[in-house]
């Protein structure tokens, strides 16, 4: 019979969609256009059929200006009976546009303190995180890899490339 002799006092460093620290952050609700348990806390969205009402994972024809930001974990989710977190398709959640938060990491992805962030949008890895390809967000990674996870930092969207908002000629139409 085995003894557990290998601990640590140390906390988790984070869990994927929750907050790094208090920084001022925005965050807004947003109704997930996906099927049950497709989206997940850290991964990042793009707006769906109706901007700013839905969001939905990106897909290889969305752009910047389409980013909407990072799934929180929120704690109000169910878990189902083997304990995964099921984030239930048309809810409403939580999307952090900018501050720090845990985010999800392509499975081969390597962080390094400063990099650039890129959001995947296509194949399997599509809503997470990696250091090239995909959309280069406005954003820095704060962490190394840490199971699965990475801190960033999100800056206001709207400073790179493009506008999350309407133009001015869309608002009078």
């Amino acid at each position: 019979m085995g003894i557990w002799n290998n601990y640590s006092n140390r906390t988790p460093s984070g869990v994927a969609g929750g907050l790094y620290d208090l920084t001022a952050h925005t965050v807004d609700s947003f109704c997930m256009e996906a099927e049950d348990g497709e989206i997940k806390c850290g991964m990042g969205v793009v707006f769906g059929t109706n901007p700013g009402e839905q969001v939905a994972l990106p897909s290889e024809a969305s752009t910047l200006d389409k980013f909407a930001g990072v799934v929180m974990n929120g704690g109000t989710n169910e878990m189902d009976m083997d304990g995964n977190l099921i984030i239930r398709g048309s809810s409403s959640q939580s999307v952090m546009q900018s501050g720090r938060v845990w985010v999800r990491l392509a499975a081969d992805a390597e962080p390094t303190y400063g990099g650039q962030v890129h959001l995947v949008n296509s194949g399997t890895n599509a809503g997470c995180f990696d250091t090239t390809g995909g959309i280069a967000v406005n954003a820095r990674f704060l962490t190394e890899v840490r199971n699965g996870i990475a801190a960033v930092e999100l800056y206001n969207q709207l400073s790179v490339g493009g506008s999350n908002l309407p133009k001015e000629e869309e608002k009078t139409q």
